[in-house]
């Protein structure tokens, strides 16, 4: 008999505009239920989704995904808080520490390292062992997994705040209050809707053939340059709202080809471009997906000691 079917996990995903509570019985991928609240204050966020989880538990183990920056030191007295985020209310929250009274067994990492290790691991490209995740939305993150591990250096990566060349044709000074013109600067929703001068909730009535997604997807494919360049994953995952544009991931593999320009002589990315970079098998349940794997990475941690 299969233990795990019987394990319950929770998962919560802390994004910028809105907070995603879930669980799952067995396996991450099957998700029972989920809560979905918009991001407001820290207080107010976390107790309803602690209050729900509360509700709908017991449970065997928690995962959190959450927006960052984060601080990911064991060692660290801030370990589990969001530090330096552009939202202002919620820099230095111990999140970690607001569910530690479940007395369960908590996995925290980044919002993109839970999705790209998720999609490797229960996805169909289980063949790999690294990947990158990029998520576009509110703001713009990159998640990495090596080996199968997400990659924690010196803290995470912070791959949305690389610089990359500005457009000839593109005169707008970015939206990142630290950088101005990174990659979030440039492709964030906000940054997007500026340049139109309308709002983010807007860019759905935009055509396929407005200029807008091809400045987008020429400074997206600058970054996937980047991160094959300098880290070589097997896969790149886009997701977010913004990439929901279905034009926006063929004109980004376009644009990565042109950059690129034949230089790496890697059979992916000179004829199976569609297989390098990639939207998530899952959707939007990703990140649901990739919280309740830290969850039952965190249960398997405990379980070997």
């Amino acid at each position: 008999m299969d233990a795990t079917r019987d394990i319950r996990l929770a998962g919560l995903e802390l994004g910028g505009t809105s907070c995603v509570a879930s669980f799952c019985k067995g396996q991450p991928t099957n998700i029972i239920k989920d809560y979905r609240v918009p991001t407001t204050t820290p207080e107010e966020t976390l107790g309803k989704l602690k209050a729900w989880l509360i509700e709908q538990g017991p449970f065997d183990a928690l995962g959190i995904a959450c927006f960052g920056p984060v601080d990911l030191n064991r060692n660290s007295k801030t370990y589990g808080y969001i530090t330096s985020t552009p939202k202002t209310q919620w820099r230095y929250v111990d999140v970690v520490g607001a569910f530690v009274d479940l007395s369960i067994p908590i996995g925290f990492d980044t919002d993109v390292n839970a999705p790209a290790l998720a999609e490797i691991t229960y996805g169909p490209h289980s063949y790999a062992n690294s990947s990158s995740y990029i998520t576009i939305g509110t703001g713009v993150g990159v998640g990495v997994v090596a080996n199968r591990e997400p990659i924690h250096g010196l803290m995470h990566t912070e791959g949305g705040h690389v610089m990359v060349a500005k457009l000839a044709n593109d005169d707008y000074q970015g939206s990142c209050e630290f950088h101005g013109a990174c990659v979030e600067g440039l492709v964030n929703a906000q940054a997007l809707a500026a340049r139109k001068h309308i709002m983010p909730t807007d860019l759905a009535k935009l055509s396929d053939d407005d200029a807008i997604w091809s400045i987008a997807a020429n400074y997206i494919a600058q970054l996937c340059a980047n991160i094959t360049y300098l880290l070589s994953p097997e896969l790149i995952i886009i997701g977010g709202g913004v990439p929901k544009r279905k034009c926006l991931i063929p004109l980004v593999r376009e644009h990565f080809q042109q950059i690129v320009n034949g230089y790496l002589d890697v059979n992916k990315l000179k004829y199976h471009i569609d297989e390098y970079i990639v939207s998530s098998a899952f959707g939007d349940r990703i990140g649901m997906i990739g919280a309740c794997e830290l969850g039952k990475r965190a249960l398997d941690t405990v379980t070997r000691q």
